[in-house]
């Protein structure tokens, strides 16, 4: 089971979340099928990019991952979709994901939601029929689940800060500097990693 800054399995439990636009909108919205279903359409997005022309490629790594793409690896890509598959759907444990994953993530779920918004209820009712043809309130998910959007963080200014503003800002964040600078991840940068405790708070 991945390990997000809020249960994704069980949204009744504690955690400090922003409420939705929508009042009943929790009652709709299942995040642990959000994310399963973004995933899944990633692998036609991944199987397309395979089969254009090499040269092509660093082109449509930009297009289609603005930020994870920087790193202009399909293997790092299609690993990474195949590594958070295998966790989000493993039961025995929980795992943590690093900056790497978050990062891929995002750029998942930004353009399956942009492409979902922009659906008909037909288009929409097949991917998440539980919304009910709601839209995707993207900016409160990643900020309800996501511990932060370092990723972001312009290259050219992160790399003009000096080690000790970097930590002051909370900017020393494992692999940070290579998710930015876009260095292809190592299998142990891409691999997850066992909880050894369960990691959210029992008791409010």
């Amino acid at each position: 089971m991945l390990t997000f800054k809020n249960n994704i399995y069980d949204t009744t439990s504690p955690g400090k979340r922003i409420q939705y636009p929508d009042s009943d909108y929790d009652i709709y919205f299942d995040p642990h099928h959000f994310v399963e279903v973004a995933l899944k359409q990633e692998e036609d997005v991944l199987s397309f990019l395979e089969r254009q022309p090499q040269e092509y490629w660093r082109e449509d790594f930009r297009q289609f991952y603005p930020h994870i793409g920087r790193a202009n690896s399909l293997y790092a890509l299609k690993e990474i979709l195949k590594i958070l598959q295998s966790g989000l759907n493993e039961n025995s444990c929980w795992q943590h994901m690093n900056i790497f994953h978050f990062c891929f993530l995002y750029d998942v779920l930004v353009r399956f939601s942009f492409n979902y918004n922009h659906d008909n209820l037909q288009e929409k009712l097949s991917y998440l029929p539980e919304l009910k043809g709601k839209p995707l309130y993207l900016g409160v998910f990643i900020n309800n689940y996501f511990f932060n959007k370092l990723f972001l963080i312009d290259p050219e200014y992160f790399n003009s800060l000096e080690g000790d503003d970097k930590i002051k800002l909370g900017y020393d964040v494992p692999h940070l500097f290579a998710v930015i600078n876009g260095l292809t991840p190592t299998q142990g940068e891409i691999d997850l990693k066992n909880s050894k405790n369960y990691p959210y708070t029992v008791f409010v």
